[in-house]
């Protein structure tokens, strides 16, 4: 964690006089030593990807570089489809009661769709037609990683349960989609380095049970929730290379 700012009080009083007031500042360098780091920490693992959450920063700018440096987008919205878009980035769109014209949206904008809820897949299937690539969202369980921003993710509304990700695959294979994907965010903004790792045993072992069960293989797992920022002097920075060899 940086302890000192990029710029000094005397540059940011000058560019006053360019920007109004209030304006952000971002550190360039330190996105782009950030996003590499993880790249490297991940490397192990050919067509590794980072899907960089737009929610967390919809700054035309900071998705530019991100796009620059390879990194695609995750989309909650119809607007973050639209960013991401602009700014040239590959997508998924993982959003929660998600209305016609928004699968419609992302249809055409290219990106993949995470299904949240069982229920979604007749609407997808009305508003927009069954893609051949398809995510589904997975609600694991009861997880020691439940934390005062996503609650208990048991009970969270992230995500279908076991028996309903198998029954939703049987009915999308019916109904044409050739590629899936398995997606699943248990945390947010976690510093426990054990999250990811135990995360991906839950996803792996499930991709290996529909492998067995449904006859098809799951073609690409995404793990979610964002890694922690050390707000506080007490806490402790994760260490990106540590989870990744811990996945």
């Amino acid at each position: 964690m940086k302890e000192t700012l990029p710029f000094t009080k005397e540059q940011a009083l000058k560019w006053r006089e360019t920007y109004p007031t209030p304006f952000y500042v971002y550190d360039e360098k330190e996105i782009t030593d950030r996003v590499k780091n993880l790249q490297k920490a991940f490397s192990w693992n050919r067509g590794f990807t980072e899907y960089y959450a737009v929610k967390a920063c919809p700054t035309p700018a900071v998705l530019r570089l991100l796009s620059s440096l390879d990194c695609a987008a995750d989309c909650a919205s119809v607007q973050e489809l639209e960013l991401a878009r602009r700014c040239g980035m590959k997508m998924i769109f993982t959003s929660n009661e998600t209305l016609g014209y928004e699968y419609e949206y992302a249809r055409r904008c290219g990106a993949i769709i995470n299904l949240d809820d069982f229920t979604q897949i007749e609407n997808l299937e009305k508003s927009a037609g069954i893609p051949d690539t398809i995510c589904l969202r997975y609600n694991a369980g009861k997880m020691h990683f439940s934390n005062e921003f996503i609650g208990d993710s048991l009970e969270a509304k992230f995500g279908m349960l076991h028996d309903q990700i198998l029954d939703a695959i049987d009915i999308l294979k019916n109904k044409g989609v050739l590629h899936f994907g398995l997606h699943s965010m248990q945390a947010s903004c976690c510093l426990d380095e054990s999250y990811y790792p135990a995360l991906a045993r839950e996803l792996f072992t499930l991709a290996l049970e529909i492998k067995e069960k449904c006859k098809i293989n799951i073609e690409f797992i995404d793990m979610a929730g964002g890694i922690g920022i050390p707000y506080r002097p007490q806490e402790k920075e994760a260490d990106i290379f540590k989870i990744a060899d811990g996945v």
